[in-house]
């Protein structure tokens, strides 16, 4: 972005983290739901392969998604961190207790 102005909410950063923690712990509580292998005749192995690969898509996102919700929040400590730094050095020593 040039020449324009960033502006950071960090109460929209809070519920991205949120959404994100809730979404890989809900995916997560799934786990005991998992059927068992299936008896599909010929084609149990290759159904059983297709759950395998379901379920490991579904760590995956667990987990990107538990990682995604750290970052949105740790991004957004550093924004609220910076804010308050960049408003204190602004401010200087006319707003400082004496």
């Amino acid at each position: 972005m040039t020449g324009g102005r960033a502006l950071v909410d960090h109460g929209v950063l809070d519920g991205i983290a949120r959404t994100l923690r809730q979404t890989s712990a809900e995916v997560d509580g799934l786990a005991g739901s998992v059927p068992g292998a299936p008896d599909a005749g010929n084609a149990t192995a290759v159904v059983t392969g297709m759950l395998a690969r379901f379920l490991d898509n579904a760590g995956q996102l667990i987990l990107g998604a538990a990682g995604a919700a750290d970052q949105v929040a740790a991004g957004n400590a550093d924004y609220a961190g910076t804010d308050a730094q960049a408003a204190d050095e602004v401010r200087g020593d006319r707003n400082r207790p004496r």
